[in-house]
């Protein structure tokens, strides 16, 4: 069968932008994979060092490699075009800084295929100087046992890691499932993560740390304390989403509301002072929105947190002066 033909376990996805320094780690993690019937995708956004010569030669020696090189456009482009290659069954994505475990793709793989999986997930690495430290988001969620989001909607919370599991990639398409292409937009995965949670219907979540995430590396673009309003519409990307089913919509839009306050406060907490004023202002207007809707929800909220959203309704500049930092 052509290589083009063929219908891998899983497609793998490589974002590429200026990481020569790491990359061959990366690929050295993704070759040795213990599953061995895999797609490697390497998409470089128009790295301006070495990543590209660094994909060639990994490729000449392995033809599961297959390089999309295009212009630089952004990590959410280069994420479509990663799915529009994709031909797996499931869907991993590795980013070109971090590295997998030997036995990862294989361990998702076989849970999600004995249990006919949408979406499975696991725990991680940091991985700082080169020592890990195991991280477990999902402490407190149930381990090895399917579940349907809208039983668990607590897990929706977690950060969008979306290195740490697979996804069907029947899933993404019939459900229309892609990255938020803003040009130079960041937190483009937080859309997608969301999107995920809210379309698939049996969820695994695995114990175990298999990939490991470098926080070690200072061009890392979640660094950047710029784009203000970014991660805002991200999450108006996810509601769109959910608008385009109204069962959805009702069963997950209160739950969009509580997780916004935490995004919005780190967002908050982060920029500049002479932005917060603004952000804030935008930060209202979508609260009172969600009320005048009925979806902002006091169950999804604490306390303290339910007498901030009602000061930020009632007047956003009087809790800018109130609050430097959340």
């Amino acid at each position: 069968m052509n290589a083009l033909e063929r219908t891998p376990k899983v497609s793998i996805l490589v974002p590429v932008y200026n990481v020569e320094k790491f990359l061959p780690q990366c690929l050295d993690s993704l070759v040795s994979q213990t599953l061995k019937d895999i797609q490697i995708i390497c998409i470089n956004d128009g790295s301006t060092d070495g990543s590209l010569a660094v994909l060639q030669r990994y490729a000449a020696q392995d033809d599961r490699i297959e390089i999309i090189d295009k212009p630089n456009s952004g990590y959410g482009a280069s994420m479509n075009r990663g799915l529009d290659a994709a031909r797996g069954e499931y869907v991993g994505i590795t980013e070109s800084d971090d590295f997998a475990s030997r036995n990862m793709f294989a361990k998702l793989y076989r849970y999600a295929k004995r249990h006919d999986c949408d979406l499975v997930k696991s725990n991680y690495y940091e991985h700082c100087a080169g020592s890990d430290a195991e991280m477990e988001p999902f402490a407190g969620f149930p381990y090895k046992k399917v579940f349907d989001p809208a039983d668990c909607k607590d897990v929706i919370k977690v950060l969008p890691i979306i290195w740490t599991g697979l996804y069907r990639r029947q899933m993404l398409l019939d459900e229309g499932i892609r990255f938020n292409e803003t040009p130079g937009a960041s937190f483009q995965d937080t859309s997608f993560v969301h999107r995920v949670w809210f379309a698939a219907r049996r969820v695994a979540i695995l114990r175990g740390c298999y990939l490991h995430y470098r926080v070690d590396n200072a061009n890392s673009s979640v660094k950047s304390a710029s784009k203000v309003l970014e991660v805002c519409g991200e999450y108006a990307w996810t509601e769109a989403f959910l608008r385009e089913n109204p069962a959805r919509f009702a069963e997950f839009a209160p739950l969009l509301q509580g997780m916004k306050l935490d995004t919005y406060r780190w967002n908050y907490n982060r920029i500049a002072d002479d932005c917060r004023r603004g952000f804030a202002e935008k930060w209202s207007d979508e609260l009172r929105a969600a009320r005048d809707e009925g979806v902002l929800d006091r169950d999804y909220f604490s306390e303290g947190d339910w007498e901030l959203v009602q000061e930020l309704v009632e007047d956003a500049g009087a809790f800018c002066d109130n609050h430097a930092e959340l």
